[in-house]
């Protein structure tokens, strides 16, 4: 019986498994897990929605209340020029906490004016910035709006 090859083998073995190991260690985060290098920041907009209308070049928005509370509906009120869609969309995402996306549809009442309420979740801060935009189905309004929710 060769014992000593069976050694040898075992040795070799092991050693390409130190190998696999710590090659896993020095470049497993560049390999799998890196950033893709396009990543940009999302800028604050200029608007933050409140009573105080904000305005655009084909548009003015405004809420009933300076800020939105959890659960309680506020109503959001858009007046566009020029452009007629059916309805407006607002879409926002939680600039401090990951709160998923909250949509909302803006209806036509008549006179290039939208309005739908806005009723945001409740969560553990007692507040937070949602941030998001104001959009036409085809693209041709889009407005940057942040909204400030407070309990």
């Amino acid at each position: 019986m060769n014992v000593s090859g069976c050694g040898h083998r075992r040795g070799v073995e092991l050693m390409g498994l130190g190998i696999i190991v710590a090659f896993g260690y020095f470049f497993a985060d560049q390999t799998f897990f890196d950033e893709p290098a396009t990543v940009t920041p999302t800028l604050a907009p200029t608007c933050t929605l409140s009573s105080t209308p904000c305005l655009f070049n084909n548009a003015k928005v405004s809420m009933a209340s300076n800020t939105a509370a959890p659960l309680i509906p506020t109503e959001v009120s858009v007046e566009v020029t020029g452009s007629t869609p059916n309805y407006l969309m607002i879409e926002l995402q939680g600039v401090e906490m990951n709160m998923g996306t909250y949509k909302i549809k803006l209806s036509s009442v008549g006179d290039n004016l939208y309005q739908g309420e806005l009723m945001l979740p409740i969560c553990m801060e007692d507040e937070m910035t949602w941030r998001g935009a104001i959009k036409s189905s085809d693209d041709s309004i889009s407005l940057p709006i942040d909204v400030r929710m407070a309990r």
